[in-house]
């Protein structure tokens, strides 16, 4: 038994009862360059990104922490059933989906964990006998539901938003939180003038708020955007990007 987890802070708390190896997803694939011919690629791409956009983030960390947790997916046994837990916000989706790509030729059952919270809680606001409900409660993704989870990683690396609208409109009543995620990713894209959706949030927060001070900014954003998901490292690249756009101009 394998479980995928989104994140460290999950696998802090995980129920003891709760047998299996563990494999976490140290990555936010949401924020930066996906586009690669190969895995290897990716693995080079992202820890280049990660180095020259977090400060403390080093090559190091990427091939040490990071890789080897994706290896242990790439390499699950075809007897291996697999559990993944992740939220319905874009951050956690874009990680999903990407797990999913990683065990594309995985025979095994795969089990599909959410939270019984909200966007705003999601794993973070349950207790120990709810996250070992929702686990009782996973669902076994068909080999169809399985297909479409994979294709999205491929039409995000692309990227091709216009195919993945469809594909998560289609596909609604049995995967209902793909479409509303899609959406987002989608209104996060900059346009014309427009800057996308998460940092024209961030200045009209700033505006509401009469406040530069982003731990406001952040808290405010992940109240009123919970469908995001980003941290404050994602939210706090965004506003010194705007920050500097704005000087510019």
């Amino acid at each position: 038994m394998l479980h995928i987890l989104n994140g460290d802070a999950l696998a802090e708390v995980l129920p003891p009862s709760i047998l299996g190896r563990i494999a976490v997803v140290r990555e936010a694939l949401v924020d930066g360059p996906v586009s690669a011919n190969s895995i290897e690629e990716l693995w080079v791409i992202r820890d280049k990104y990660l180095q020259t956009h977090y400060a403390g983030a080093s090559e190091e960390d990427y091939f040490t922490k990071v890789v080897p947790e994706f290896e242990k997916i790439l390499t699950a046994t075809s007897d291996t059933e697999v559990y993944l837990w992740f939220e319905n916000d874009l951050f956690c989706q874009v990680n999903l989906w990407f797990s999913m790509y990683l065990l594309k030729k995985h025979t095994g059952a795969v089990y599909l964990v959410s939270p019984t919270t909200d966007l705003i809680e999601g794993f973070g606001g349950m207790n120990q006998l709810q996250l070992e409900q929702a686990y009782r409660n996973a669902k076994l993704l068909t080999k169809n539901e399985r297909h479409i989870l994979s294709d999205m990683w491929e039409l995000y690396q692309r990227p091709d938003i216009s195919e993945a609208l469809t594909l998560s409109k289609q596909v609604s009543p049995e995967l209902p939180f793909l479409y509303p995620a899609v959406l987002a990713w989608k209104e996060s894209l900059p346009h014309g003038a427009y800057l996308g959706k998460p940092k024209e949030a961030l200045k009209e927060i700033s505006a509401q708020l009469a406040t530069n001070d982003i731990g406001k900014i952040f808290r405010a954003f992940h109240i009123k955007y919970p469908i995001y998901g980003y941290g404050d490292l994602q939210v706090k690249r965004l506003w010194d990007e705007l920050k500097k756009q704005e000087s510019e101009n």
